[in-house]
């Protein structure tokens, strides 16, 4: 019996610790239970702060984004890394604008941005960053070749393109145009085939266009006014302008040099004024006076040249223009019939004289001769050009680009950029190469000669912006070095990459940029053009043979002034990623 209750006894107390080992185990997965329950709490906790945090930072990004939207003054109101930072609840974002192109937000409307938003919830901060650009979208009016506010008048012309004309009120046909473009206009006269292509009357036509106004602050020429380097008038040459510097040696005989011979001021003998000049002791009859005219030497051009002369005793008298080039060793001269003048009396000795050399002109001088060794008085000499009117400004037989500006002192726009304001007359641009933008402000008209080759250098930047009336009245002959006697493509600016020293390259008649004026365009010049040619009154075709072929590339890539300013920006929507 004994026995038997001590086994029961021990089976009891091997259950009993089973029993607690078991409550045990229960007990610790219970207690692992509530610590995983813990644990995955903070982990969902952490998971849904970092998602509120990304939420708040892309709302950082939604919010730069509708303040570009919604107010065009943002520019202004957001400062180069410079955090704004927005409360919200439970968090806050804050974003950061940045310009990469030059570090100021406010001063392009046209730069690119960079926004980076930094998204903060409870403990968790997350950072998104995008680019976004201007979304330059050119003016629908800009889409044409040709553009007129009011009218477009085709006069017994022939003209093709391959983007369409427009008008606000009425095509007009005169004699017995060919039209090989398309034409839209609100209303029209009856001008039956007087277009090969098709032709669209009536309708609302939502012509967007430029701001042509020169005095409203969206001036299309204003971006190129501003960043231009201005060319004054008074350094364009004029016609009835005096060439010879000195010509009366009123104080003394500057400006001249004497060739075996003695130059003396002396104020005994004057045609007029104080003074002449004696020209003694001479060695030769080749022995002259000469001043250095090569600034005003333009090959091709009628000179008109003059001086009054007063000899000891009668002799023959010629005035010379001597020309050196890059093409000969020896001097072109130049020279007017000889004029017979009597002793003691004071002659005018007068001629008209054209110059040309060989290559590029080196220099150039006036020069007078006589037939005898005996010495005369000087006076009153001069040196015009007939080709030149007065009222009128030249830009003619040179170059002009960013590194080259032949006039005043020489500033240079790095952009290809130049502005002239010419109050109250006529500007002539001929028988040039252009390698820039040129906006012309005041001037009675600006008109185009001859032959031009005229490319700007900004992408898609226009050639001729004036605030007056453009007349092209180019010619079909390509702009030769040799004619005008200027080599036109220098190491500083080649032409389609080439560059030489000679004066042997001839260049295509062409307007590779859009012209737009605030009042009438004549087009009767047979040089290509790219377009738009845009007037804020009238247009009219006269050439006989004129190309307008619009680049297409200046739809997706306006130059300033040709889309509304500001632009929107859009975001590129692979910028937008996650930063650590």
């Amino acid at each position: 019996m004994t026995s038997h209750s001590t086994a029961a006894g021990n089976r009891a107390g091997t259950i009993y610790i089973m029993a607690m080992g078991t409550s045990l185990i229960v007990v610790c997965l219970a207690v692992a239970g509530l610590q995983s329950v813990r644990v995955q709490r903070r982990i969902n906790e952490s998971q849904s702060q970092i998602a509120n945090a990304k939420k708040l930072a892309q709302a950082g990004i939604e919010f730069a984004q509708l303040s570009m939207s919604s107010d065009v003054s943002w520019r202004t109101k957001f400062m180069h890394g410079v955090p704004v930072t927005r409360a919200t609840t439970g968090g806050s974002f804050s974003v950061v604008l940045m310009d990469p192109d030059d570090g100021v937000i406010s001063n392009q409307t046209t730069d690119p941005i960079t926004i980076t938003s930094t998204g903060a919830f409870g403990a968790s901060s997350q950072k998104i960053t995008a680019y976004l650009e201007p979304q330059n979208t050119l003016y629908a009016a800009c889409r044409s070749s040709l553009y007129a506010k009011t009218e477009i008048m085709f006069d017994d012309c022939t003209v093709t393109s391959n983007q369409w004309a427009y008008c606000g009120l009425t095509f007009i046909k005169i004699g017995n145009p060919t039209v090989n473009m398309n034409c839209l206009s609100t209303r029209s006269n009856p001008i039956d085939n007087v277009s090969t292509q098709r032709f669209v009357v009536g309708g609302v036509w939502p012509m967007a266009q430029p701001d042509m106004v020169p005095t409203s602050s969206g001036y299309v020429g204003r971006y190129y006014i501003d960043n231009s380097v201005a060319i004054s008038a008074s350094d364009l040459p004029t016609g009835g302008t005096e060439l010879l510097k000195n010509g009366g040696f009123e104080a003394d005989t500057a400006n001249w040099t004497s060739l075996g011979c003695t130059l003396t001021r002396d104020t005994t003998q004057k045609r007029t004024g104080l003074a002449s000049c004696l020209v003694s002791g001479r060695t030769s009859v080749l022995t002259t006076p000469i001043q250095n005219i090569t600034e005003h030497m333009l090959k091709g051009r009628s000179y008109t040249v003059s001086v009054w002369v007063r000899p000891v005793e009668a002799q023959d008298f010629r005035i010379t223009i001597s020309c050196y080039g890059t093409g000969s060793l020896l001097a072109s001269v130049s020279s007017g019939n000889a004029v017979s003048v009597n002793a003691g009396v004071w002659t005018q000795v007068s001629q008209s004289i054209i110059p040309t050399w060989s290559g590029a002109l080196t220099k150039a001088e006036f020069q007078i001769e006589s037939s005898k060794l005996s010495s005369y008085h000087l006076d009153d000499a001069s040196l015009l050009n007939a080709d030149r009117v007065a009222g009128t400004r030249y830009i003619e037989n040179i170059l002009l680009s960013d590194t080259s500006n032949p006039f005043g002192n020489g500033a240079l726009s790095t952009n290809g950029l130049y502005s002239i304001h010419v109050p109250g007359e006529n500007l002539v641009i001929r028988d040039s190469r252009i390698n820039a933008t040129i906006v012309v402000t005041d001037s009675i008209k600006t008109e185009l000669r001859s032959a031009i080759s005229w490319e700007p250098i900004g992408r898609n930047f226009p050639a001729l912006i004036s605030t007056e009336t453009i007349w092209d009245n180019t010619t079909s002959n390509s702009l030769s070095e040799s004619t005008i006697g200027v080599n036109l493509n220098p190491s500083s600016t080649p032409y389609a990459g080439n560059s030489d020293l000679d004066a042997n390259d001839n260049y295509p008649t062409v307007i590779a940029g859009a012209i737009l004026s605030n009042r009438d365009i004549l087009l009767d010049g047979v040089s290509t053009l790219s377009g738009p040619v845009m007037s804020n009154q009238t247009i009219t075709v006269k050439s006989s043979s004129l190309s307008i072929n619009f680049p297409s590339d200046m739809i997706l890539n306006p130059p300033p002034g040709f889309f509304p300013d500001p632009p929107p920006m859009r975001l590129i929507p692979s910028s937008v990623q996650s930063v650590p």
